[in-house]
C-alpha cells in the first residue's frame, strides 16, 4: 500500500486517539461489507496491524441475490488473506417494522450488536478479555459530512456538529475518517484491491442517500474540500463539547441534588446549558432534552422565577433558589378507554377531550352543545379506512406508519415533552389495520385524500373543560 497514504492514516490515528486504542488491543475486528471503504480498511489492517485481524459481515436480507454475492465475496476475500471471518443474517426490515424504527436506524443497531457478539467470541478463541478486542469501521470523511448535514437538518446541539467520533465507547475506531470516498476508490484501483458495489447506495429513498446524492454534490461545487473542512469543524466542535461536558460534570459532582441559582447564573450560558443536560441525564438516562426545554429553564433561572417544569421521561424540573430534577413516580394515572366512533362528537369526559367524526361539508362547529374549546386538531380521511374507526389508549408497543417509516409512538410522545401521565389520556385513532392518527402528529400514509372532494371523514380533536384542564 502507498507509503504516503499509510503515513497519512497513521498520523490521523495518532492525533485523534485511535492509535492508543489499537496499541492496547490484542485483536481488531473490521466491519466488512465488501464495499471499497471496508475493503481498503481490512487490507490496511491485514498488512500493518501486528495483532490478530478478523472481519464481520451482517447480511440485512434486503438485497436478495446481491446480498448473497456480497457475503460470498467477503468470505472469499478473508479466506485468501487468512483473516478470521464472522457472518450472520438478520431480517432488518421485519425487525424495524416490529420495533417501529427506520430500516437505517435498526440496521445500525443490529450491526453494533453483532460487533459485540463477535468481540466476545474472538476473545474466547484468543483466551483474552473482550476489552482486548477493538472494532474498526470504515466511515470516511464523506460519511462524516453527511452525518453533520443530517444532524443540522433535524436540529442539533454542539455534539451533533461533532459528527462521527473517531473513537466510540473506548473500543470502536474509525481510521478512514481522514480520507474522502473518491480518494478511497482511487487507492483501491491503484492497489488492485477488489470490492463490490451496493446498488441501494444509488437510491434516494433513504435520508442519507438523499443527502449524499442531492446535497453533498452542491456543497462540493462551492468548495471541493467540503468534507475536509467539515471534518476539521467536527473535531473542533467535539473538542469543545468534551470540555464543556467534563466541566459541567465536575460542577454537578459538587451539587448533585440541587444546583444553586447563584452559581448557575454566574456561569456562561453555554456551560449552564450543559449543567442542565447533565443534571437531567442523571435522572432520565434514556431520554433526551430538547433545546426549547433547556432555553426555558435557562430563562427561568436567570429571571429569578420559581416553579415546576414537566419534561420527557416522567421527570420534573424544580427551579427557584436551586435547580433540581426528580422522577414523578406518582404522577402517572391510568385512564383506560376504548370507544367506537359515531358521527358527531364522541366525548371522553374523564380524560378531558372529545373526538368528532363528521361527513365532509358538515358544519362540525355547531354540532351538539357548545361546551368544547377551540378546535385543536383536524384531519380528513379517504376511503382507505379498514372497517370502523375507534379510539383507545396508547400502548408502549404502539407504532404507526407515516412519512415513509414506521414510528414508535412512545418515542414520538417523549420527544414532544408531554408528561407521561398526560400521554395516557391522549386518544389513538385506529381502524382494522392499526393506528390511523394521533393528535399532534401526521396521519397514516395512504389515508390522506388526494383531493378534498375524495374525503370520506373529517376527524376533529378538541380538549374540554373536564379533567384534563386541571393538571
Amino acid at each position: 500500500m502507498d507509503s504516503l497514504l499509510v503515513k497519512r492514516i497513521k498520523e490521523f490515528c495518532d492525533g485523534v486517539g485511535i492509535s492508543k486504542v489499537l496499541d492496547g488491543a490484542h485483536a481488531v475486528i473490521v466491519g466488512f461489507s465488501g464495499g471499497a471503504d471496508s475493503a481498503l480498511l481490512l487490507t490496511y489492517f491485514s498488512e500493518y496491524y501486528p495483532g490478530t485481524v478478523a472481519a464481520s459481515h451482517l447480511d440485512h436480507l434486503i438485497r436478495g441475490e446481491e446480498a448473497q454475492r456480497d457475503l460470498e465475496f467477503c468470505k472469499g476475500f478473508c479466506d485468501s488473506h487468512g483473516i478470521r471471518f464472522f457472518s450472520e443474517k438478520a431480517d432488518v426490515s421485519a425487525i424495524a417494522e416490529k420495533l417501529g424504527e427506520s430500516v437505517e436506524e435498526c440496521g445500525r443497531d443490529l450491526r453494533y450488536e453483532f460487533f459485540h457478539k463477535c468481540r466476545k467470541e474472538l476473545a474466547a478463541e484468543l483466551g483474552c478479555e473482550e476489552s482486548d478486542v477493538a472494532v474498526a469501521t470504515a466511515h470516511n470523511a464523506d460519511d462524516n459530512l453527511e452525518t453533520v448535514i443530517f444532524n443540522i437538518a433535524r436540529g442539533t446541539a454542539l455534539r451533533g456538529i461533532g459528527g462521527i467520533p473517531p473513537v466510540r465507547d473506548g473500543y470502536i475506531v474509525r481510521p478512514l475518517l481522514c480520507l474522502s470516498s473518491d480518494e478511497i476508490r482511487r487507492v483501491c484501483a491503484a492497489e488492485g484491491i477488489p470490492y463490490v458495489n451496493d446498488s441501494t447506495n444509488g437510491e434516494v429513498l433513504y435520508t442519507r442517500n438523499r443527502i449524499r446524492h442531492l446535497v453533498v454534490p452542491e456543497l462540493k461545487r462551492i468548495n471541493p474540500k467540503a468534507a475536509d473542512v467539515v471534518l476539521s469543524l467536527a473535531r473542533s466542535a467535539a473538542s469543545v463539547d468534551e470540555y464543556l461536558t467534563k466541566t459541567a460534570e465536575a460542577l454537578i459532582e459538587e451539587h448533585p441534588a440541587a444546583f444553586p441559582r447563584s452559581l448557575f447564573c454566574a456561569l456562561d450560558p453555554a456551560l449552564a446549558s450543559y449543567v442542565v443536560t447533565g443534571l437531567y441525564s442523571k435522572t432520565a438516562s434514556e431520554e433526551s432534552l430538547s433545546s426549547s426545554h433547556i432555553d426555558s429553564l435557562l430563562k427561568a433561572m436567570r429571571e429569578g422565577a420559581s416553579g415546576i417544569m414537566h419534561l420527557p421521561g416522567n421527570v420534573s424540573a424544580y427551579y427557584g433558589r436551586t435547580l433540581g430534577f426528580i422522577v414523578e413516580k406518582n404522577k402517572k394515572a391510568e385512564y383506560p378507554f376504548r370507544l367506537d366512533l359515531s358521527f358527531g362528537e364522541n366525548p371522553v369526559d374523564k380524560c378531558g377531550f372529545s373526538v368528532g367524526m363528521y361527513r365532509p361539508g358538515e358544519d362540525f362547529g355547531t354540532c351538539g352543545d357548545n361546551i368544547y374549546k377551540e378546535l385543536i386538531y383536524k384531519i380528513t380521511l379517504n376511503d382507505k379506512i379498514k372497517n370502523s374507526l375507534f379510539i383507545r389508549n396508547r400502548a408502549d408497543s404502539d407504532t404507526y406508519y407515516f412519512g415513509g417509516h414506521h414510528r414508535k409512538l412512545k418515542k414520538l410522545l417523549c420527544d414532544t415533552g408531554i408528561p407521561r401521565y398526560r400521554r395516557d389520556r391522549l386518544p389513538v385513532l385506529c381502524d382494522g389495520e392499526g393506528i390511523v392518527w394521533v393528535p399532534g402528529f401526521p396521519q397514516r400514509d395512504g389515508t390522506l385524500p388526494s383531493d378534498e372532494k375524495d374525503a370520506k371523514y373529517v376527524i376533529t380533536y378538541s380538549e374540554t373543560e373536564g379533567d384534563a384542564g386541571n393538571d
